[in-house]
């Protein structure tokens, strides 16, 4: 701010001594000059007078002496009005210097605005006070280039992919959905396994119920281009385990299971990977050193203690009718809530309690994870999809913290 005050004063500075002559007061010669001529005019007479007196002229020839010294002076004076004119415009090339002026401080201002410097300084202070905001409203900014973009050039198939990355971020699922869709639209003949995959677990988070059954096809479909995708195990393998497919639940989360994976899932593949085997009749190979953790911490299960209220900011937002989303995600790791309360017309402040008998899916329970973020949003749709208007806030919660009362509170609005 400082900055751009500093150079709109040089620009002012340097506009007025470039244009000093325009606004500089001219010496005032017109006066000066007039009265000589009439002095000159006047002596002339004279001198025809005292020619006259002498007989040296007739009557006749000073009158005509006496109309040329008259009209002589009301040439001079025009003359001089018009020499005096010329003097006082301004110079052709000064006024070329003053529109020049005029132009670049008009083309500063529209580059100013074009390239978002204001923005980009108030986002700056957002992000001091409020990252999450600042975050929001960044990627905002970015989907709506983005959908400018994708209305001018449709066809573009990784502009509909990076829509969609940014459509899940901000958890509009379903745009997400349809933007994956055109992209995967666009590139029939050569797909993308990771957009068939985002595709699928879009079509699944825009539930209600976070169901990947109608995406499984297209898990399967990713799968046919890269075995080893491991998004595509993992939502497959949910998938399958939801349609009661035990044997390719299991098929497909034992392959996950060799690869390098954050500890989270691989706690969630050993603990359920041996009931998985059991009712595929499948033989479980032996385990890695990380499955006695996973029985051991579903065995202690865990339970947070959420109290819920609103800011004081926000009070005043509350409609009648409202619904109330307590839910837990894991920190790293699959997008879908782990345990999810939902109280209707909630009146705040409130307590509700996150487990495992919450849990959406029996193979996605807490306990498999060792660190989660849990939310509050109040909706007046009543759906799990965030929109805009919507109240919520965040906390990150880590396993120490099971069992703690933890304080909740909703302090923003979804823009």
């Amino acid at each position: 701010m400082i900055l751009g005050l500093w150079m709109a004063l040089v620009l002012v500075l340097a506009g007025l001594w470039l244009t000093r002559p325009l606004w500089r007061r001219a010496a005032p010669r017109t006066q000066a000059r007039k009265r000589a001529n009439v002095v000159a005019y006047q002596t002339r007479v004279a001198e025809i007078e005292a020619d006259l007196a002498a007989a040296v002229l007739d009557v006749e020839s000073a009158r005509q002496l006496r109309d040329e010294a008259g009209a002589r002076l009301l040439h001079d004076a025009d003359t001089v009005a018009a020499v005096d004119a010329a003097a006082a415009a301004p110079p052709r090339h000064l006024r070329w210097t003053l529109a020049v002026i005029v132009l670049l401080a008009l083309a500063s201002g529209l580059f100013y605005w074009r390239s978002d410097s204001w923005r980009t300084r108030d986002l700056i202070a957002l992000a001091q006070s409020d990252p999450a905001a600042a975050q929001r409203q960044m990627i905002d900014g970015m989907v709506a280039k983005l959908e400018t973009h994708l209305h001018a050039e449709p066809a573009d198939a990784e502009g509909w992919a990076m829509l969609g990355r940014s459509y899940v971020v901000l958890q509009r699922f379903a745009d997400a959905a349809k933007a994956y869709a055109r992209a995967n639209a666009l590139t029939v003949e050569q797909p993308h396994a990771d957009w068939l995959v985002a595709a699928g677990a879009s079509l699944g988070m825009a539930s209600d119920g976070h169901d990947l059954k109608p995406g499984r096809a297209l898990f399967e479909q990713a799968l046919t281009l890269e075995p080893g995708n491991a998004e595509a195990l993992w939502y497959g393998g949910l998938a399958a385990l939801q349609s009661g497919d035990y044997g390719a639940a299991y098929a497909e989360w034992l392959k996950l299971r060799g690869q390098d994976l954050p500890d989270d899932i691989r706690e969630v593949l050993e603990q359920h990977l041996p009931e998985l085997a059991a009712k595929a009749g499948q033989t479980l190979p032996p385990a890695t050193a990380l499955a006695a953790a996973a029985p051991a911490a579903a065995a202690n299960g865990v339970s947070l203690i959420v109290h819920v209220r609103i800011s004081d900011a926000l009070k005043a937002q509350i409609k009648p009718g409202m619904t109330l989303l307590v839910f837990a995600k894991a920190a790293t790791g699959p997008p879908m809530p782990l345990a999810v309360q939902r109280i209707d017309t909630p009146t705040l402040p409130l307590t509700v309690t996150l487990d495992d008998s919450e849990a959406m899916m029996p193979a996605m329970k807490m306990s498999g994870f060792a660190n989660w973020v849990i939310t509050a949003r109040l909706t007046a749709s009543g759906g799990a999809q965030a929109l805009s208007g919507d109240l919520e806030g965040s906390h990150p919660v880590a396993r120490a913290d099971a069992g703690q009362p933890l304080d909740l509170v909703i302090d923003r609005q979804l823009p």
